[in-house]
């Protein structure tokens, strides 16, 4: 028996039930994941009869042989009928005998009911991979030395696949160091083993239709056939399925290669294909996904065969099909990848470039490309189809882009709507909320629009909603709405007239209104104290957008749950929104996801981390000042505020000052209200001279937040219990399982300062012993998850 075998704990667990209840253990893996050798290794001193199906002689032995465990390896080569039957009837009719089958493929279709009566055990790869316990253990047995980071990227490197762990280990004995070039041969090495033990044993056909769908991470039976060009394309897979394990479901209808296999055949077609033939390989992807109407798969395609002329086509039609801003992030990478001269010859690639420059702020970018479409615009002839769409889309510009403010947007919008009258210009599609649940702060900010809302609701409502057509449905009464709500109106009855609409609004309009409407009810509901019934309205929400396939809404839907989750006190939740969806992207900020950053800081507040908040706040600052964002500044402003004050720095009069000018100008109450007992302290501390009777009604809508909810964004740890920078070194120690003993030796302290350290920690903290301690820390992020 070799010393270097690894058993799994839960492979041994498995052939020990096996042994005393089963009557089949079934091996089903690719080659290289130990298969024959962890048999012989778990059979070792049984009586056991070894045959191969792929020796020629191999027969079904009769059961009166003396054996009491039959071996049979690579069963996927036993494919004639009568050899399977025959080995079914012999494990019916011998109970008292075992069966040890090995295979390179699946279980065949005759053994699927012992499979169903609980008789057959299957092991499958996933079963076989090595986690880091036993790739510690086989370099432990080959005598070599490795650290935890280089067993981490072993793991990584390898998958845990037991040949590629094994190859390692071989090629670092004697004291040979884990490096890029070691990594380098250990792959060669498995490659040139699935080359010989797998892929040369294939058919030329099945070989060449392998290689073909290798670029895709995943694919169905209609690319697999337009891919590869090959009618029998059917039978190929289901081939592949029955006597490899190489391929995998992703669903019903999808598949894909297993990751090891994958690598070994984008390898070989490296060796065998040019790069001509790889390109137009990807490209026939690129046309399944097009043909899809999967604009992202195939742009990704056409990128990588180098297909410009088709980048360009797909991210017109993209357009189309996205409109507005939500699309852009995502798309940046193929606009940016286009040539110029591709660009400047159609105005929607100019349009989208100019967009794309203003969202990340990139401002005399997005006034350049509105220049050359200019340029392009005057060049045409007035019947000219380009010059009109050209026209169309610099109006498109002008009332979309973020750097332009609304000033003069009044006179814009009844200009471009006599222009649409007459036929002059077509606009492309709005995105009016960019996926915001808020009109007056989503593409663009239209506070300034608030203070005369009943003039403009009255004079622009027909022209708004013609130029806006689908995206305007429902959007006069939805702004209107929320205006009132912004200055603390109850708009109770406007949300009993607006709710009827959205049915219109799921036929005629845009699901960004549906979003809109619904998100200014659950801030209603919010404000009245009724979180139960906001966080319904957006779950309502969230599972319809769900099944409809609209996912560019949902973070910010999640956001807006973790907003009402720390209002009512459930940080678990927050924080577990904060670990998975939050941002955390400080130095590449994506303006589209600000009502996400503004969470974020809330979350690091309630956290008791300001410098955190602080952090995440400061990047959005340029972008508020140069998009004139009066909503978004007085968030920031108080946030900002409330953050400074728990640092004890008093520049947070100073911020809150801003945010209450700002607020009092367009006399909106919610967009400070809305924090309630965080912000209660800082206005009746704050020497403010602005409008007394705005200012009464402000601390009226506040003390009701702050009734509702009383513990909103109140930090875990409050002002004057923050841990000091050596309690914190000793909180990470003690966390690390050190000993006082031992604290005070890496410290170089004496042991009774350690003993005050850890008891002021723990009082901080509000927990009695030090196992607590560690999870405390954690929840409030002190230390890493993985100390």
């Amino acid at each position: 028996m070799t010393k270097n075998i690894i058993i799994k704990t839960s492979v041994q667990k498995r052939f020990d039930s096996f042994m005393m209840h089963g009557r089949v253990l079934f091996f089903s893996a690719p080659c290289g994941f130990g298969k024959t050798v962890l048999a012989d290794a778990l059979l070792h001193g049984q009586n056991v009869l070894r045959q191969s199906a792929a020796d020629p002689g191999c027969a079904i032995p009769p059961s009166e042989q003396d054996w009491d465990i039959l071996l049979i390896d690579d069963l996927q080569l036993m494919q004639e009928e009568a050899g399977q039957q025959a080995l079914c009837e012999l494990i019916r009719s011998s109970p008292e005998h075992r069966f040890v089958l090995l295979s390179r493929g699946v279980p065949p279709g005759c053994l699927t009911a012992f499979q169903y009566t609980g008789l057959m055990t299957v092991l499958e790869a996933d079963d076989l991979l090595f986690d880091e316990g036993d790739v510690r253990r086989l370099f432990q047995l080959s005598g070599v030395n490795v650290t935890d980071s280089e067993i981490n990227g072993i793991l990584k490197e390898s998958v845990g696949y037991p040949l590629g762990v094994a190859i390692t280990a071989r090629c670092m004995s004697p004291d040979k160091p884990w490096t890029p070039e070691l990594v380098a041969r250990v792959f060669h090495e498995v490659f040139l083993y699935f080359e010989t033990a797998i892929y040369r044993r294939f058919d030329l056909p099945v070989r060449r239709f392998l290689l073909e769908l290798a670029p895709f991470e995943s694919f169905d039976l209609e690319m697999a056939r337009m891919v590869s060009g090959d009618p029998r394309a059917g039978e190929r897979l289901d081939w592949i399925f029955r006597y490899t394990t190489m391929l995998r479901y992703d669903d019903c209808q999808r598949f894909h290669f297993w990751s090891g296999f994958r690598a070994f055949l984008l390898w070989e077609m490296e060796r065998e294909y040019t790069e001509e033939k790889r390109k137009a390989l990807i490209s026939r992807g690129g046309l399944y996904y097009e043909l899809k109407e999967d604009y992202a798969h195939a742009l990704e395609c056409y990128t990588s065969g180098g297909d410009h002329s088709k980048v360009s086509e797909l991210l017109v039609r993209n357009a189309e099909l996205h409109p507005g801003m939500g699309h852009y992030a995502e798309m940046e990478k193929y606009y940016r990848s286009l040539p110029e001269a591709e660009i400047l010859a159609s105005p929607s690639l100019m349009q989208g470039m100019s967009m794309l420059c203003a969202l990340v702020m990139d401002y005399e970018g997005s006034e350049r490309w509105y220049g050359e479409m200019q340029k392009f615009a005057e060049h045409c002839d007035r019947q000219d189809a380009a010059g009109k769409q050209a026209r169309g889309r610099l109006a498109w510009l002008d009332i979309s882009l973020p750097q332009r403010g609304v000033n003069g947007l009044a006179e814009t919008i009844p200009t471009v709507f006599r222009l649409l009258t007459n036929k002059e210009v077509a606009l492309p599609s709005f995105s009016v909320t960019s996926a915001l649940p808020s009109i007056m702060n989503g593409g663009k900010d239209f506070s300034e629009w608030s203070k005369k809302d009943d003039l403009l609701y009255k004079t622009l409502r027909l022209p708004v909603e013609a130029v806006l057509g689908r995206d305007g449905v429902c959007l006069a009464d939805c702004a209107i709405a929320e205006s009132k709500f912004e200055k603390g109106a109850d708009v109770t009855g406007r949300m009993l007239s607006l709710l009827p609409q959205l049915n219109e609004v799921r036929n005629r309009g845009t699901p960004d209104m549906e979003f809109a409407v619904s998100g200014l009810l659950a801030r209603s509901q919010l404000a009245n104290g009724q979180a139960m019934d906001a966080r319904r309205t957006i779950e309502v929400l969230h599972e319809c957008f769900v099944e409809r396939g609209l996912t560019r809404f949902l973070p910010n839907m999640d956001a807006m749950l973790c907003r009402i989750d720390m209002h009512t006190g459930d940080l678990d939740a927050a924080d577990a929104w904060y670990r998975e969806k939050a941002p955390r992207e400080p130095t590449h900020l994506n303006v589209m996801r600000r009502y996400q950053y503004l969470t974020q800081a809330m979350v690091e507040l309630a956290d008791g981390r300001p410098d955190a908040a602080l952090l995440t706040l400061a990047p959005l600052e340029p972008y508020i000042q140069n998009c004139a964002r009066i909503i978004d500044g007085i968030h920031l402003n108080v946030l900002t505020a409330i953050a400074l004050r728990r640092k004890k720095d008093e520049r947070w009069r100073e911020r809150l000052t801003a945010a209450l000018d700002a607020a009092t100008e367009y006399r909106f109450i919610r967009t400070v209200s809305v924090y309630g007992t965080a912000v209660l302290p800082l206005l009746e501390a704050l020497d403010w001279d602005g409008d007394k009777a705005w200012r009464k009604r402000l601390m009226a809508a506040v003390r009701t937040q702050a009734a509702f909810y009383p513990h909103f964004l109140e930090p875990s740890l409050v002002p004057g219990e923050e841990l000091t920078p050596t309690e914190l070194q000793v909180l990470h120690l003690l966390c690390a399982d050190k000993s006082n003993a031992e604290i005070a030796q890496i410290m170089d302290v004496k042991l009774p300062t350690v003993k005050t350290h850890v008891s002021h920690i723990l009082d901080k903290l509000d927990v009695k012993r030090r196992a607590e301690a560690r999870t405390a820390a954690k929840k409030l992020r002190l230390i890493p998850d993985d100390l």
